[in-house]
């Protein structure tokens, strides 16, 4: 297949429009979007709205025609050239918001022909982040690697997919001898809480407007091409508090166990060692109890899902020492991926026998599942097609403690499996209350009707010089409603590593790859058409 795209830039040439795309991410990451799930407004923060407006600016200036609706849905438009003039849209979708915890940032810091060695995270020194401690970053080595300060989060999930697009409406705004279908690039609000109330008339206008092919621009690995997602649903399961289950303790030691646990993606959780201050607590309380430490009170992190407190109490100094020792041995193994562990002075605090039967019932199910429990349950230990059921957020909310499940899988029998073993779970361990609730659907079954995405996907990956890997998502696109109004989406890859956790990090090379990638697909759409013509 030959291609307009101008593939034989000089090395000059990749490094400016590397460069233009490294202005293209520092402008988006140094906006705070992140959207709230607590708020009731559309969308749900005000960042969102000043992120559309600086785009508007930027994409205009890039020669687009630009639409903001009220829920600050931003379609940036070109029309079609050469051979694609009176082809159907093209939409390439990103969402504007990014995940709780994120922190904007001024600047990112570069890592010329990065040699695999570990990084230097000068907000965390701690980190250990290298191609030998993760091997997938084998891929980023000799590359100008991008990364934050390594205490937060900076949003390449999804603004890396932004600067793509803003990359790419570069190109189209200066190539002119390009065969294109008319392109329209789409940020839309509020995918990180899955709310979709944005989106019901932005699916509806594009559907209206003869856009029946598109991508989201939202995924992890470089070049990947994603047609299954997970399903997606969540369980929340509620302890009552009994007569007597705030027991007053004697004199002893109150201590308070803060936890930082490993930060990542649902989806990357395995690769990366996931573990979560809850999982943290859990391990530390099992070693803890045989001598005589009792359990006073669990609090979860406002900032990070992964962070939280284990409230104890020591009967004497010894009994103390061997809690810190034990909280050294759970948390030491994951300290070089971001886990830390600190004690504190803590007041005096009841007996919470409520509490402790929690643990000791969700460390029966998740280390010893009954015969027939769908497994893996623990995110970390899922990887590929497995799903999992995995305990994301323990809250005490007035005379009862609230645990929440985070429920993924491809096969939607499977997924309500899931369901029934934790309703079965809930029941048998004398829960005061079950509530189950669908949030996403794989979009795999809708998709089998489309194949030109991803043959379109493959051969602009050839183009540029790469094979794309089929792989699936382990999380969501919010692409429900487009799918509804008949709009079919897939998903792209963006090329970065450690999605929403600290270590984060994506290379000049691959954005401007990523960016010719984009339009070599648009381009390969137009000569290959429909499915039957690839």
């Amino acid at each position: 297949m030959h291609l307009s795209l101008p593939l034989s830039l000089s090395p000059e040439q990749r490094q400016e429009l590397a460069q233009g795309a490294l202005q293209h991410l520092e402008a988006v990451v140094s906006i705070d979007s992140c959207s709230d799930e607590r708020s009731s407004s559309v969308p749900s923060t005000e960042g969102q709205v000043k992120l559309t407006r600086a785009l508007r600016r930027r994409f205009e200036a890039l020669g687009a025609e630009v639409r903001v609706d009220e829920h600050a849905n931003i379609i940036a438009r070109y029309p079609g050239r050469g051979a694609g003039v009176g082809r159907p849209p093209v939409a390439l979708m990103i969402h504007l918001d990014t995940a709780h915890g994120t922190r904007a940032v001024p600047a990112l810091h570069a890592v010329p022909a990065w040699d695999g060695e570990p990084l230097t995270f000068p907000a965390n020194p701690a980190l250990v982040v290298s191609a030998r401690s993760y091997p997938s970053l084998r891929a980023f080595v000799g590359h100008t690697v991008l990364h934050g300060p390594g205490d937060a989060p900076f949003g390449l999930d999804d603004k890396l997919g932004l600067a793509h697009l803003l990359t790419l409406a570069h190109l189209l705004h200066s190539a002119p001898d390009l065969h294109t279908p008319p392109v329209w690039l789409v940020g839309r609000p509020d995918e990180e809480i899955g709310r979709d109330e944005a989106l019901l008339g932005l699916a509806r206008a594009l559907a209206e407007a003869g856009v029946t092919r598109g991508y989201t621009v939202d995924g992890i690995e470089p070049f990947e091409v994603n047609t299954a997602n997970f399903n997606g649903a969540a369980a929340t399961v509620s302890f009552a508090l009994g007569a007597g289950d705030l027991a007053p303790l004697p004199e002893g030691l109150p201590l308070r166990v803060a936890l930082s646990g490993v930060n990542t993606h649902g989806a990357t959780a395995k690769a990366e060692g996931h573990r979560d201050a809850l999982r943290l607590s859990l391990e530390l309380w099992r070693a803890v109890a045989p001598h005589g430490v009792a359990l006073c009170g669990f609090e979860g992190s406002e900032e990070r899902d992964c962070d939280g407190a284990l409230l104890l109490w020591a009967p004497d100094l010894a009994a103390a020492a061997r809690a810190r020792a034990a909280a050294d041995a759970v948390v030491g193994p994951h300290a070089s991926r971001g886990a830390a562990v600190r004690f504190e002075e803590a007041p005096p605090a009841p007996r919470d026998r409520a509490l402790e039967r929690l643990f000791e019932r969700l460390g029966a199910l998740m280390w010893a599942p009954p015969a027939g429990a769908p497994a893996p349950l623990w995110a970390e230990d899922s990887s590929g097609w497995e799903g999992y059921s995995h305990p994301v957020r323990l809250a005490r909310d007035e005379g009862a403690w609230e645990l929440r499940f985070r429920v993924r899988d491809f096969d939607e029998a499977a997924l309500e499996a899931r369901g029934a073993a934790l309703g079965a779970w809930a029941r048998a361990a004398g829960a005061a209350g079950f509530e189950w609730r669908h949030q996403y659907k794989n979009m795999a079954p809708r998709l089998a009707g489309a194949p030109e995405l991803a043959a379109w996907a493959a051969a602009g990956a050839r183009a540029v010089g790469v094979e794309a890997a089929r792989l699936p998502i382990r999380g969501g696109t919010g692409v429900d409603p487009f799918l509804d109004a008949g709009v079919m989406v897939a998903n792209l890859g963006t090329g970065y590593f450690a999605p929403e956790s600290e270590k984060e990090l994506t290379s000049l090379e691959l954005m401007a790859q990523h960016a010719l990638w984009l339009l070599a697909t648009l381009e390969a759409s137009v000569q290959l058409g429909a499915a039957g013509e690839a």
